[in-house]
C-alpha cells in the first residue's frame, strides 16, 4: 500500500486564475498568493489551514483538490487482510434514501469484512466524558476543524479542550482491540479527518470521503436495488446516532438541549465558532458554559464538504432524526464483552500549540505598502474586499508577511490599466522605469523588460539595485536634480542614455532609458575604418619615399606628384 498523503488539499496551479475567491471564503486567511511566471497563484499555508474545506467548495475553477485515497483503499481491501469500515453517522443524511438500508450490504460487496457505525465510537467518548471532573469547562473535540482552530489560532483555550479523542479514533481503537487483525477505513464527509487519521495511525489506516465511496459504487456498477436491507455489524449505538447534527452531543450526553440553559451551548458554522472562541479568549463571556459543543460545518457534520447529494440542512437533519427513531424502536443489545467500553487511557489525548507567531507590521511599512497602490490617506482606502481581505490595511499586513502581492488590489489595477499614461508607457519604444524612494520598482514597461531580459520575471516591488546598477537613480534621489547621462551596462552588453528626473516632491523617480548601443557601435566601426584608411595611405607614402630615394633621378617628379595626391587624400579622409 502506498504512503498516505501528508496534507489532504492540493492546488492545481494551471486552474488558479487570480479570482481571490478562496481568500474571501477562508475564515483564517490561510492562503498565500505567489507570483509565478507573471501570474498569481493561490497556495494553502498548511501551518495556518484548519481544513474546513471552504476553499475546495468555493473555487469556481476547481483549482483546489482533495487528495483521494480511493486507490489505496481498493488495494487494502484486495490485499486479503480483513478490513473494517467505520461509517460516519451522517451517512443517513447525505446518501439517497434508497441507499441507507442496504449500505452495509453494499460495503460488504466491495470487500469489507466488518461494517460498523462510527456512532459506537461516539457512545464510548460520551461515556468517558461523564468520567471527567465535573467542575471544569470543556470544548467538545469531535470536530477536528475546531481542534485545528484552537491549536493554531486560539491556543490560550487549549486547556478547555476535552482531553478525549474523537469518535472516529475511539471507534478505530475499539475495532483493533476487538479484531486485532483488522485494518480500519473511516468513511465520512470531512476533509480534516484525513489529516486527523495520520495523527492516530494506531486507530485509522485510511479515510474515504462519501464522494469517493459514491465513485467506487459507480465504478463497480453497484445499485441499491440489487441488495436486501441488512443491519450494521454490532455493537449498535443508540443516542449517538444524533451526533452529526447540532446539539447531538448534548443529547447523547443526556445534557440539556433547552436553548435557555446557559450551562451548555451548541454552536455550528465556522464563523459562529470563531466569534464564540474570540469572545471566550478575550474573557468577554462571563461564567462560560460547562460544556460547549462546537461543529465547524453549518448544521453539523451533515454539511461536510465530502458529500455527493444535495438538499438543504433541514431535510438532512430530518433524515438523521428519522433514522435515529427507526433504529431506536429496535430493542437495545444486551451488554457483553463486545460492548464493553475502552479503558479511559485509550480515549485520552493531548494537544499542542501550533500557532504561527508573526510580528505586527510597523506602521511605516503599512503606509509604504498602501502607497504602492495609490493609497496615501484613509480616504483612499476603499476596503472593498475584492482582494479577499476585509480591509486595505489587513491586506497590507498580508503583503508584509509575504501572504499577498501588492497588485492584488483590483480597483488600483483597474485604474492603472485604464489610464492613458499607462497605455503610453506600455507602447513606448524606449525603456521606462519608475521607482520610489526605496528604489522599489513601481512600474517597468515592456521595452525595459526586454532591454534587461526581465520578460519572464516579476519585478514589480523588487529593489532596482538588485537587478541593475542604480547609481544614477540614487543620485537623483539624493540631489532632487535631473540627469541626462550615458551609462554602460557591461553585464548586459548595452550602452544606455539615461534621462532621470524626480516626481511627487522627490518621492518617485522616473527613468527614460534609450538604448544607443547600435549607434555607438556604428560610430566605432566608422572611426576604425578612417584610422585604417589613414594608416594605409601613410604606408604608401613611406614606401614611395623609399623608392624615390633609390631612383630619384628617374622618378623624382612622379614621386612628388604622388605625395601631393596622397596628402590630399589623407586630408579629405580626416575631414
Amino acid at each position: 500500500m502506498g504512503e498516505r498523503a501528508t496534507f489532504p488539499i492540493t492546488t492545481v496551479a494551471d486552474r488558479c486564475r487570480d479570482c481571490y475567491r478562496c481568500i474571501r471564503s477562508c475564515p483564517v486567511k490561510a492562503i498565500r498568493i505567489e507570483a509565478e511566471n507573471d501570474k498569481l497563484r493561490a497556495r494553502i499555508v498548511e501551518d495556518l489551514c484548519i481544513l474546513c474545506g471552504r476553499c475546495v467548495l468555493t473555487c469556481p475553477q476547481g483549482a483546489k483538490k482533495v487528495s483521494s485515497s480511493l486507490e489505496r483503499v481498493k488495494k487494502l481491501v484486495a490485499s486479503g487482510e480483513p478490513v473494517a469500515a467505520s461509517v460516519a453517522p451522517s451517512f443517513a443524511a447525505v446518501l439517497p434514501p434508497g441507499y441507507v438500508p442496504v449500505l452495509p450490504a453494499m460495503l460488504k460487496a466491495l470487500g469489507f469484512a466488518l461494517v460498523q457505525e462510527t456512532s459506537w465510537g461516539a457512545e464510548l467518548v460520551c461515556r468517558a466524558q461523564k468520567q471527567l471532573p465535573k467542575d471544569s469547562t470543556y470544548i467538545s473535540t469531535a470536530c477536528p476543524v475546531v481542534v485545528n482552530l484552537v491549536e493554531k489560532h486560539y491556543p490560550e483555550l487549549i486547556p478547555m479542550l476535552a482531553p478525549l479523542v474523537s469518535p472516529m479514533v475511539a471507534h478505530g481503537r475499539w475495532i483493533k482491540q476487538n479484531h486485532p487483525q483488522s485494518r480500519v477505513v473511516f468513511i465520512g464527509p470531512c476533509i480534516a479527518k484525513k489529516e486527523e487519521a495520520s495523527q492516530f495511525p494506531d486507530a485509522i489506516d485510511e479515510v474515504l470521503g462519501f464522494d469517493e465511496l459514491w465513485q467506487w459504487f459507480k465504478e463497480e456498477g453497484l445499485s441499491p436495488d440489487r441488495f436486501e436491507a441488512v443491519d450494521f455489524d454490532p455493537p449498535h449505538p443508540q443516542r449517538a446516532r444524533l451526533f452529526p447534527v447540532e446539539g447531538g452531543a448534548l443529547h447523547t450526553l443526556s445534557l440539556s438541549t433547552d436553548m435557555l440553559d446557559t450551562r451548555v451551548v451548541a454552536i455550528s458554522g465556522l464563523n459562529n465558532c470563531i466569534d464564540f472562541l474570540s469572545q471566550l479568549q478575550r474573557g468577554q463571556i462571563e461564567n462560560p458554559p460547562a460544556f460547549m459543543e462546537l461543529l465547524a460545518c453549518s448544521g453539523g457534520c451533515i454539511a461536510g464538504p465530502l458529500m455527493e447529494t444535495a438538499g438543504d440542512i433541514f431535510v438532512r437533519r430530518q433524515r438523521i432524526i428519522e433514522y435515529f427513531r427507526a433504529r431506536s424502536s429496535a430493542a437495545p443489545l444486551k451488554e457483553d464483552e463486545e460492548t464493553q467500553p475502552l479503558p479511559l487511557n485509550m480515549l485520552r489525548r493531548r494537544y499542542r500549540e501550533r500557532r504561527i507567531h508573526r510580528p505586527d507590521p510597523p506602521e511605516e511599512a503599512i503606509r509604504r505598502i498602501l502607497a504602492q497602490t495609490g493609497k496615501y490617506s484613509p480616504e483612499d482606502e476603499l476596503n472593498c474586499g475584492a482582494c479577499g481581505y476585509n480591509s486595505c490595511r489587513e491586506k497590507a499586513a498580508a503583503v508584509y508577511w509575504g501572504m499577498a502581492e501588492v497588485q492584488m488590489c483590483i480597483p488600483y489595477m483597474r485604474r492603472r490599466a485604464e489610464s492613458m499614461s499607462n497605455l503610453v508607457i506600455g507602447a513606448m519604444p524606449n525603456g521606462c522605469i519608475i521607482v520610489n524612494r526605496n528604489l522599489e520598482i513601481l512600474e517597468a514597461n515592456p521595452a525595459v523588460r526586454e532591454m534587461f531580459g526581465w520578460q519572464d520575471k516579476e519585478v514589480h516591488g523588487q529593489k532596482l539595485d538588485q537587478l541593475i546598477d542604480a547609481t544614477n537613480f540614487r543620485r537623483v534621489l539624493a540631489t532632487g536634480e535631473s540627469l541626462n547621462v550615458l551609462h554602460t551596462y557591461d553585464e548586459h552588453d548595452r550602452i544606455i542614455r539615461e534621462v532621470i528626473f524626480p516626481l511627487e516632491k522627490g518621492e518617485v523617480v522616473v527613468g527614460i532609458l534609450v538604448d544607443i548601443t547600435h549607434e555607438k557601435r556604428q560610430q566605432e566601426e566608422l572611426r576604425q575604418m578612417k584610422d585604417q584608411t589613414i594608416k594605409r595611405a601613410q604606408e604608401v607614402i613611406n614606401k614611395q619615399m623609399k623608392v624615390a630615394q633609390e631612383i630619384a633621378g628617374l622618378l623624382g617628379e612622379t614621386t612628388a606628384e604622388t605625395k601631393v595626391l596622397l596628402s590630399q587624400l589623407i586630408r579629405l579622409t580626416q575631414e
